[in-house]
């Protein structure tokens, strides 16, 4: 058999060597000699050769795959071993910035005294290297394993995948919040969300449209919770009778995803919580969902001084995931009926009571993963909210006059990729969740 990877460690005891060998996060023992007669025996110059391989090269081993007697537990291939018979250096590294053994270690092991600790900042500086951990090549492969049932549910209930512009000609939704870039003499800018074009194609008749692509946020925040630049899963839909519709919809879809993960990723899972600790998420069959007035009564119950009309900041969406985990055993719920005043400009307002909207967030350990909301679909009653809103009619001219077509009832939702996984394995770093991060702090590799 010939194999190749990259080679993790290399051991040599006497006339005897181990190469340790790691493709993707496989890991298997090579064993090899200078015995004559042994059936692992190398010439002099390559037995060397390998001997001498500097760590992270990539290699290619020819040999003998047998079966040991004892368990390798240093390796995930743990009852077989490669006999080496031929090896060769594919491309050598040299001059590595860190250890793969103190980047691997799980968290819980950094107080060992022989692992060095490897600031996260030099690890993104060479995030190719990073990559290489069992965690790091997990953590993508459940970041696939979503976006694929993602769309999956999503086809398998009508919907359509589009593709909307990331240059637009004024700040989206009105906000100030956006990337400027030039175009053609021209000012032009990165797309905060794909809202009012998702809109748009519900209106244009297509009822049922999703999108994943990248979104860009112009915010001096902190770079441990937001990123400059994400993956947004947004969703666009119909409404029939009520706005609930799209909630319940959006909350099967996320369970349908989390029980994928749990039956299909297991092992991912398992190399992640060995990484770093985390407790499987819960949730009910049905939502949990509580109105913002309730969640501020709880508020207020627990200590929190919070007047209604706010917006909950990041200490009181902990407060109120820690409340309802232990008031209601569940790490994910919904709250709806935000204040309209706390809203985008395009949201529905409630017909029960005009200072609140028919909106919505999901809550994940104490963390908000998604918005959404039914949108206005009245031509006059979104020009009097874009006017309140302070926005510019001519900067959305294209946005507005799709409404004057005749519009359906419809709603959606927009979700952070990164935030959302963040959320579900617990971690306080977002930039764990995306290959190349960009941040306020970084534009590099």
């Amino acid at each position: 058999m010939r194999i190749r990877g990259f080679a993790h460690s290399v051991r040599v005891k006497g006339r005897r060597g181990f190469l340790i060998l790691r493709s993707g996060a496989d890991t298997v023992q090579c064993t090899y000699s200078h015995v004559q007669g042994d059936s692992a025996c190398l010439d002099a110059e390559v037995f060397s050769l390998l001997s001498k391989t500097a760590p992270e090269s990539f290699v290619e081993v020819e040999g003998t795959l047998q079966k040991t007697g004892f368990p390798i537990k240093s390796c995930s291939v743990q009852d077989r071993e490669v006999l080496v018979q031929g090896f060769m250096v594919i491309s050598a590294a040299s001059d590595l910035p860190f250890s793969m053994r103190d980047v691997s270690a799980p968290e819980k092991e950094k107080e060992n005294k022989n692992i060095a600790t490897v600031a996260y900042n030099k690890r993104l500086d060479f995030r190719a290297l990073d990559l290489r951990t069992p965690h790091s090549q997990a953590i993508f492969r459940v970041i696939d394993s979503i976006m694929h049932m993602y769309r999956s549910v999503l086809r398998k209930n009508g919907f359509v995948e589009i593709k909307t512009p990331k240059l637009i000609e004024a700040a989206s939704e009105g906000g100030a919040n956006c990337f400027s870039v030039d175009f053609f003499r021209r000012k032009a800018f990165l797309a905060q969300s794909p809202q009012l074009y998702k809109q748009m194609a519900v209106i244009g008749g297509l009822r049922r449209v999703y999108e994943v692509g990248h979104v860009y946020r112009a915010e001096e925040s902190n770079i441990n919770r937001y990123l400059s630049e994400f993956v947004g899963l947004d969703l666009e839909m119909e409404i029939s009778t009520s706005y609930t519709e799209v909630y319940l919809f959006v909350y099967r879809l996320l369970t349908s995803i989390f029980g994928y993960l749990e039956t299909e990723c297991r092992e991912d899972l398992e190399t992640i919580r060995r990484f770093r600790h985390f407790d499987d998420i819960t949730y009910g069959s049905e939502p949990l969902v509580l109105t913002y007035r309730e969640c501020v009564e709880m508020l207020r119950k627990n200590g929190v001084n919070m007047e209604y009309g706010a917006d909950f900041n990041r200490e009181a969406e902990k407060m109120l995931g820690a409340i309802v985990k232990r008031e209601h055993g569940v790490d994910l719920f919904i709250v709806e009926s935000y204040p309209l005043a706390v809203r985008a400009f395009y949201t529905k307002r409630s017909d029960a009571d005009s200072t609140m909207s028919n909106s919505y967030d999901f809550i994940l350990r104490g963390e908000e993963i998604l918005s959404g909301a039914q949108r206005i679909s009245d031509y006059s009653e979104l020009l009097d909210s874009v006017d309140r809103a302070g926005i510019s009619r001519d900067s959305v001219r294209g946005y507005l006059e799709t409404f004057r077509l005749g519009v359906p009832p419809h709603g959606g939702a927009g979700i952070g990729l990164e935030r959302l996984v963040k959320a579900y394995f617990g971690f306080s770093d977002i930039r764990y969740f995306s290959m190349f991060p960009r941040d306020p702090a970084r534009l590099y590799p």
